[in-house]
């Protein structure tokens, strides 16, 4: 009964939001506010970090709905944000689903996943997306909201389960074992943004000290975490070769010879 009854308490925790085109709409208004545009600036800074001193062609950013790059355009010559509602984003925008990608197979060089494991459907799926998409020795940096931090017991406790604490919170070891086992090595995992989970502009001032103290305490509770992982193909192994039989050349003067040793 108490197994039961904590699947099933899992399963609404983890539910996750009711549309994804919803979710992203309600996030884009908490983007605006004071706690939502002090966030942006911290994953602005974990991005750039993560795409520090790497160049590449196409990269594309999953968005959320903050509806603008966190990444740097002039690196890039094809940067792709992809929504599920229309925006004037600074950038090319696409329309799709991050479970069913609308790019070629090995054909994006980064891609960046900004808070969509929590708020997709089905977010194995989205990373094996992600996986299959990305050439070898692509990079997949995956900005999520920490569980285990002041957010996510104010999104276990919080009456409306509505907009941002409607969102999964999943665990970053979760997730790195997903991108272990389709074969990413884990550069980064960190912990960011030590942040009063309330949104009242005094309130975010008055505890700034106990966030500094929270890091250097408790550096695994930040608000939101950071993985870097990059695409791994292992190579082919040769098998055995196999021992012929006969010699590739017989030379037809031995084989009469032998003959005539036999019929002797």
């Amino acid at each position: 009964m108490a197994k039961r009854i904590g699947f099933r308490f899992k399963q609404w925790l983890r539910a996750g939001p009711p549309s994804v085109a919803v979710q992203e709409s309600a996030l884009h208004d908490w983007y605006n506010t004071p706690m939502g545009s002090r966030l942006i600036e911290v994953e602005r800074q974990l991005v750039a970090r993560a795409l520090a001193g790497r160049f590449g062609t196409h990269l594309v950013q999953l968005d959320s709905g903050y509806h603008r790059p966190l990444f740097e355009p002039r690196l890039y010559g094809c940067g792709v944000l992809m929504t599920q509602l229309d925006n004037r984003a600074p950038c090319p925008s696409v329309r799709g689903d991050a479970e069913a990608l609308p790019f070629e197979p090995e054909s994006l060089d980064a891609l960046i996943m900004h808070h969509t494991l929590d708020q997709c459907d089905n977010p194995y799926q989205a990373v094996r997306e992600a996986a299959q998409t990305l050439r070898p020795g692509g990079i997949l940096v995956i900005v999520g909201f920490n569980p285990y931090s002041t957010w996510g017991l104010r999104a276990l406790f919080s009456r409306a389960r509505s907009g941002l604490w409607r969102s999964r919170f999943i665990s970053s070891n979760r997730v790195s074992d997903w991108m272990q086992l389709l074969n990413f090595e884990l550069e980064r995992s960190e912990k960011h943004g030590f942040m009063s989970p309330f949104s009242r502009p005094a309130w975010l001032s008055k505890l700034r000290f106990f966030g500094r103290l929270q890091k250097s305490l408790l550096p695994v509770t930040g608000s939101v975490y950071l993985l870097v992982g990059c695409k791994q193909v292992p190579g082919r192994i040769n098998g055995r070769a196999r021992w012929r039989a006969k010699p590739i050349l017989e030379s037809g003067l031995a084989g009469r010879t032998i003959r005539k040793q036999h019929e002797q």
